[in-house]
């Protein structure tokens, strides 16, 4: 034991020495911050020698009360047994089993019915996380009942029997306190890992991975509450306070080599904690992934000694600040799972969902788990910095005048607005197709058909401009509230904004004017996106609408964009219906009440088509004559449909109407030239002027028909022409 004891103490002064060399440094390099301290070093020598000279005292305090150890340790017995030796403390180990068995007995005859109550609670489905999150939830809360009433019923049993003053009351009564946390602990643990339902687990882990990390965590806690249980009872039954110098590390030392035990025992569980099957890790992330259970053990092992170092001392402020830095440390890893599922969540929100809503979100949850680790990492520091004795936050904040302060209240700024554009973005892009929601429309959706299709709804064609609207607002506000943060006015800022923009607005009039006229436009919902519409002499499928200006893709693909300001009217070809108007030439000798017929059997027979006949508002019909030119009667007939369906339609229709009239003997009429020429002369052969003149009159006629009709099929043939 003397041995063990020097072996203990030689360590311990190692660990001072270097923390004294790593404190005089500390102190040295902020010597200018502690003018207004107590004492002052001027030299790490100097640092040094208090440190040396306060472990002697501490160390000849200890060794002093080990050599009243025998009277300590009968004084102890003393006060925990009251002197009735060894055959009380069999009493009291017999109390404490009737405190459980009753405690248990109670707790099984209540939770009967809890039992039942919870069944009925939890017998809807648990297929999604949610449902098995409200299961979690009401089991939990009924475990903890149950828990309340073992503990009540068990404590009742140590209060009857033993009286207010009576050692064995507290010491029963701190142990049915360390039952009742390990229980506690071991509800929290299984509402997380869950090790017998896969199911209802909140972090998504193999069975058998589950279960290692549940009963190793359960271990750990139940160590680390045994041991400061044990420092309550020996601190309540007056042991000496200098005892606890050598105690408190011992058992801090015991509780560090489990954590690293455990650490490297389940290094392979928590890798695959924080790795996904589908997605390629980086080289780093291998590297981490290998080299992490030696950083942590070297880490716990850095803080344990600066906390030890601290107990002996007497440091005890100190040493307290140590033990949060501890416990994040080692609880970190489960910690940053829990909260990398609760935040995975938010892509269950169902006001939320959109078409990027998910990849949105995954950005978001990455950055926001960065975000937690460097917060983490900053307090874990602050503390062992602070452990010195020395606050360098505010050393910091009082030499950068405040810019650390003002910096955090930015970033808190930017990170609100970050969350009040995705919840915009969110919901904007539920009313939105996926390609607009997205921004990748190239035009390529254009050459489906033949243009002039019913476009976008008036939601769709105005939300990507409310969308543009609210991005330029929202970074206009983050910018004017940063600079507000920051100490600049910035009333001036709005005011001189007020005077540019009316500057602007006179040397810019053009500007203005197409802004304007592109709001009353859309106000009035005379073109949206998708539609075909004729604007400014031109005419094309509306495929972005910006602030200033709309852009058409013409059938051909050409890119037309039109300031709202030079446009006058605006024809659209694509709202409500459409009605198509064809021509054909028949023979003057056709009878017209037939091919009325003709043309009305098959506008009943083309309703009943699969494709497009759902598509006919009015059927084909003929109108009849409506001109007769030289050489033909010129009829029309006339459909009416939804918009974008009349091309189709338009190339059927004059399919059906000429095998129709050609199966009934009616030919379609050709342009044709007729010449008279003079008869009755005896030389026929023989060329006269007169003939000359009259083949060059009629080669001019025949020359001029052509064109004509060669313009008029070419006017016809353009696919977005219309005859009134």
């Amino acid at each position: 034991m003397k041995y063990l004891l020097k072996f203990y103490l030689s360590s311990l002064l190692l660990i001072l020495s270097l923390l004294g060399s790593v404190s005089a440094n500390h102190v040295e390099s902020f010597a200018s911050h502690q003018a207004n301290q107590e004492v002052s070093y001027d030299s790490s020598e100097m640092t040094r020698f208090f440190i040396f000279k306060q472990v002697r005292e501490r160390k000849d305090l200890l060794m002093e009360s080990l050599s009243r150890w025998p009277e300590q340790k009968a004084e102890l017995i003393h006060n925990l047994t009251n002197d009735r030796g060894f055959n009380g403390l069999i009493a009291l180990v017999g109390v404490f089993a009737l405190m459980m068995l009753s405690g248990l007995l109670i707790e099984k005859v209540a939770g009967f019915k809890l039992n039942r109550i919870c069944s009925r609670l939890t017998q809807s489905s648990n297929d999604t996380w949610g449902e098995s999150l409200n299961l979690l939830l009401i089991r939990g809360a009924f475990q903890f009942l149950g828990l309340g009433i073992f503990v009540f019923a068990a404590g009742a049993v140590a209060t009857y029997i033993y009286g207010d003053d009576d050692p064995f009351r507290i010491i029963s009564l701190h142990a049915l306190g360390l039952v009742m946390k390990i229980r506690a602990v071991a509800i929290v643990l299984n509402f997380v890992f869950a090790p017998d339902s896969a199911g209802l687990r909140l972090i998504k882990m193999e069975n058998q991975s589950a279960k290692r990390v549940y009963y190793a965590v359960l271990l750990f806690v139940s160590t680390y509450l045994c041991i400061t249980t044990a420092w309550r009872l020996l601190a309540l039954f007056s042991l000496e306070p200098i005892m606890f110098a050598m105690l408190v590390p011992l058992s801090g030392f015991i509780l560090n080599v489990s954590s690293v035990v455990f650490i490297w025992y389940l290094r392979h569980d928590i890798t695959r904690m924080f790795t996904h099957k589908s997605q390629h890790e980086s080289q780093f992330k291998q590297v981490l992934s290998q080299v992490w259970p030696t950083a942590l053990t070297f880490w716990l092992l850095v803080i344990w000694s600066i906390w030890a170092a601290n107990e002996f001392l007497g440091n005890y402020e100190q040493a307290e600040r140590l033990t949060p830095a501890w416990w994040l440390t080692f609880s970190y890893p489960i910690l940053d799972r829990i909260v990398f599922v609760l935040l995975t969540q938010l892509k269950r929100i169902t006001w939320l969902q959109s078409h990027t809503f998910e990849q949105r979100c995954d950005i978001f949850i990455r950055r926001v788990i960065i975000a937690i680790r460097i917060i983490v990492l900053t307090v874990v520091l602050y503390l062992i910095d602070s452990s010195f004795g020395y606050n360098a936050w505010e050393m910091l904040a009082t030499s950068l005048g405040g810019i650390l302060k003002k910096s955090v209240d930015i970033v808190v700024v930017i990170i609100l607005a970050y969350a009040v554009w995705e919840v915009i973005q969110s919901t904007i892009e539920r009313h939105l197709p996926h390609e607009i929601a997205s921004d990748e429309d190239d035009g390529l959706s254009s050459l489906e058909g033949d243009g002039g299709g019913a476009g976008a709804s008036r939601s769709e064609t105005l939300l990507p401009l409310v969308r543009s609207f609210m991005l330029v607002f929202l970074l206009t506000s983050l910018v004017l509230t940063v600079l507000s943060i920051l100490g600049v006015e910035i009333a001036p800022l709005l005011a001189g904004a007020g005077i540019v923009g009316i500057a602007v607005g006179f040397g810019a009039q053009k500007l203005v004017q197409d802004v304007i006229s592109g709001i009353f436009f859309l106000l009035d919902d005379a073109f949206r996106r998708g539609e075909y519409i004729e604007a400014a002499g031109l005419r094309g499928t509306v495929e972005r609408i910006s602030i200033r200006s709309i852009r058409l893709r013409h059938h051909l693909g050409a890119v037309q964009t039109i300031p709202f300001g030079e446009i006058a009217t605006v024809r659209n070809l694509s709202r409500d219906w459409i009605t198509m108007k064809l021509e054909f030439r028949l023979d003057y000798r056709t009878d017209v009440e037939k091919v009325r017929k003709l043309i009305k059997k098959v506008g009943q027979s083309m309703l009943e088509h699969p494709e497009y006949g759902k598509h006919f508002l009015l059927p084909l019909k003929s109108q009849g004559v409506i001109r007769v030119e030289e050489s033909a009667l010129i009829f029309r007939m006339k459909f009416t449909c939804v918009p974008g369906e009349q091309w189709v339609i338009r190339r059927d229709a004059f399919r059906l109407v000429k095998d129709s009239l050609k199966s009934n003997g009616i030919e379609f009429a050709h342009r044709s030239v007729h010449v008279l020429m003079q008869s009755g002369n005896d030389d026929k052969d023989a060329p006269t002027p007169t003939t000359d003149l009259t083949n060059a009159l009629a080669g001019a006629a025949a020359s001029s028909a052509a064109t004509s009709a060669s313009e008029k099929l070419l006017k016809n043939d353009r696919i977005d022409h219309m005859d009134d």
